[in-house]
């Protein structure tokens, strides 16, 4: 197309073309009137939390459309837990045909469906939460942007050797496991780490050499024992060169006041992180709250939709070449690491510290 514009003529591109499938669990089917007394009672409802998420990708649509000239023809269905749903939707031709990329199911089993159909069409599948490995083995088209549980000892080994802080004490129940104990255990296990699993808080503090570099770590995210493990470091002397690795669920407590946090030197990972001082950050709670009434937060996935949406998108629009990716995530950054005759795996674990009151992330 051509406009004379000035005497000269003037070339416009072509719109580029996206078509996107949203796989969203709303639970429409499902939804009765909630009781909500509080705008955070919201951030509890399911289908107000993925209503969020939907909200975000569609300000990423409108904001790529608008600046980078695509023209997108987007789809959402909503896909929780009826696999034979799933399955009508994914074999329905009309529908699929010219699909660039497609976005959930959310949950671990229906994505594994999803991704089989994915890979039949050679179409890019994008899974959003899971930490699950599996789906990935054999299908080159999935993408996981949660990293699995085994990246999160393989960094507290690394900076326990930076440190020279061994062994490595997990303060944990030795009777019942969780899955994130059991992946630090395999991980040591496997690359000769040394550690010790500790029960009790009192021993935990014995076994510290007071004066040495220190690492613990805690699977404990109930208030009484973080509070029991808290006061015990508390209230000893071998805290200076301690670096405490905690649940993220102890930074909603209010168990206790903030300070302990600093005094224990504490550390968490998280599948997320928003920098509220970045421009573009503050830009987008703005938009979104004018648009929305409502502010966009980690609970309602408003910036983990806004996200998926801009960065798969550019993705897709370049061939698939992450190299040519422009986009930089607002809540978590993004680096892929390919498996062998398999999916794409996102390798940038966010460690995360509370320093000064703040909570930033930590560098070594």
């Amino acid at each position: 197309m051509l406009v004379i514009l000035m005497g000269a003529y003037v070339a416009f591109a072509e719109p580029r073309t996206c078509k996107v499938l949203y796989l969203i669990p709303f639970e429409s089917n499902d939804y009765e009137s909630p009781s909500v007394k509080e705008c955070e009672d919201m951030d509890k409802v399911r289908s107000y939390q993925l209503m969020g998420f939907w909200n975000g990708a569609q300000m990423a649509i409108e904001k790529m459309g608008r600046e980078d000239n695509i023209h997108f023809e987007v789809v959402v269905r909503d896909i929780s837990n009826n696999e034979a749903k799933l399955r009508r939707v994914m074999e329905d031709s009309e529908l699929m045909a010219g699909v660039d990329l497609v976005v959930g199911p959310f949950f671990g089993k229906l994505f594994s469906v999803a991704a089989e159909y994915a890979k039949r069409y050679g179409i890019p599948i994008v899974n959003p939460f899971t930490s699950r490995q599996d789906f990935l083995a054999n299908n080159e088209y999935v993408y996981k942007l949660i990293p699995s549980l085994e990246a999160r000892p393989a960094m507290v080994a690394f900076l326990a050797q930076q440190r020279n802080a061994f062994p490595v004490i997990l303060f944990a129940d030795s009777a019942s496991k969780n899955k994130e104990q059991q992946a630090y255990c395999r991980y040591f296990d496997r690359n000769h780490i040394d550690y010790k699993v500790i029960p009790h808080a009192s021993d935990v503090v014995a076994a510290l050499r007071k004066g040495s570099p220190q690492l613990v770590v805690t699977f404990y995210d109930n208030p009484a024992q973080s509070l029991i493990i808290s006061r015990s470091l508390i209230y000893s002397d071998k805290t200076d060169n301690l670096m405490f690795v905690v649940p993220e669920t102890w930074l909603e407590s209010n168990t206790y006041d903030i300070e302990y946090y600093t005094k224990l030197n504490l550390h968490f990972f998280s599948d997320y992180y928003i920098d509220y001082d970045a421009e573009a950050t503050k830009t987008f709670i703005y938009e979104y709250t004018q648009r929305y009434g409502t502010p966009p937060t980690l609970q309602n996935f408003a910036f983990q939709g806004y996200d998926i949406t801009r960065y798969f998108v550019d993705l897709v629009i370049n061939d698939l070449d992450h190299d040519r990716v422009k986009v930089t995530p607002t809540a978590f950054p993004l680096s892929f690491d390919k498996l062998p005759s398999g999916g794409y795996e996102n390798v940038n674990v966010q460690f995360l510290e509370v320093k000064d009151n703040e909570i930033v992330p930590s560098i070594y």
